[in-house]
Parts: C-alpha cells; structure tokens; sequence
C-alpha cells in the first residue's frame, strides 16, 4: 500500500472517532507544524500555542476534510490560519509597546557596524529583516525558500492565487534586498 492510501486510510479512521489513528496523524505532522508555526512567529512559546491550537482545530474539523486537496495542503492552511488569529489577536494590544518596538527597530537598523561576515550574523539579520514585512510577504516567502513549497502549493494553503503568491514573493525579495543592503555592502568590503 503506498503513503497516499496509507494516509487516506488513517484520515478515514481518525474521522470515524479512531483516537489511536488521530494521534498518529499527530505524531506525523506534529514537528512540520511547530517549524511552520516557529518561521512565521519567531517565537517559540508561540509556536507550541499554535501547534497545540491547530491540532484542537484538526480535531473538531477533520470530518470536513473531503480529501479534495492533499492532507498536507488543508494542514497548512490551518497553520497559517491560526497564526495569523493569534498574530492578529495580540497586534490589538501592541500599541502599547509601540515606542519601545520603535526604538529597538532604529537600533538594529544603525547597528550595522556590529556585524560580522559570518552566518549567524546574517540569519540573525534575516530573520529581523523577514519580521518588518507585512505578513502575507513573510508567509509565502517562509513557505516558498524555507518550506521548499511550489507556488501551486502555496496558492492552495494559502488560498489565493499563484499570480498573487508570485506578486507577494517579489515584493518580499525586493523588501529583503533593501533590508539587507548594508550587511551585503559590509560582506563586500570585508
């Protein structure tokens, strides 16, 4: 039997109230989920609410699953949807923070005298550049040179256009190329 009517088979169990097939879909997706949730939020308390979160969602809406998109496909979705909620959700009280975010934002932006040319400085880097873009940037970008997804993949988790996922990828790079000019520049001339 191959992996797709593997998987198939064990969707169709955990729907019919299987708690053993269920917890085996758990344990499959449950790291693929964490890393998705820990590249869109960065943090990883977050990561273990959303992962925690979408698994309750799987749970109350697997019987909705009518294997018309690849398991994987709806999964994601989920992950997306729950976090952008959560992310949403804590924005109302962000403003609070406000100055502060500002402040440490200025400060990374004219520290750039503190970098080195080694890979941690830039995945450092990188991971603050990819925090200031807009969110839907940030998700396709993650999901597309981070998850190593196709834009058909993606258009179909995400759910918008491969058109759109194309536009939001470019916009994302050029924002990137911008953000990190200068560590390029100090890449160059060291």
């Amino acid at each position: 039997m191959d992996r797709k009517m593997e998987e198939r088979e064990l969707i169709q169990r955990a729907q019919a109230g299987d708690m053993a097939a269920f917890e085996n879909i758990v344990r499959t997706y449950e790291k693929q989920v964490y890393t998705l949730a820990m590249q869109v939020c960065r943090n990883s308390q977050d990561a273990e609410d959303i992962t925690q979160e979408v698994f309750l969602v799987v749970y109350r809406k697997l019987d909705g699953f009518r294997f018309e998109s690849a398991f994987y496909s709806w999964l994601y979705r989920i992950v997306m949807n729950t976090s952008f909620n959560m992310h949403r959700s804590r924005r109302d009280y962000e403003f609070l923070d406000s100055d502060e975010n500002e402040d440490r934002q200025l400060a990374v932006a004219e520290d750039d005298s503190s970098l080195s040319a080694d890979s941690e400085s830039f995945q450092i880097k990188l991971k603050e550049a990819l925090m200031q873009l807009p969110e839907k940037q940030r998700t396709v970008f993650v999901m597309k040179y981070s998850q190593q997804l196709k834009i058909k993949e993606i258009a179909a988790i995400v759910g918008i256009g491969e058109g759109t996922v194309k536009k939001y990828l470019f916009r994302a790079s050029e924002k990137l190329r911008i953000l990190l000019k200068p560590y390029k520049n100090q890449l160059l001339q060291g």
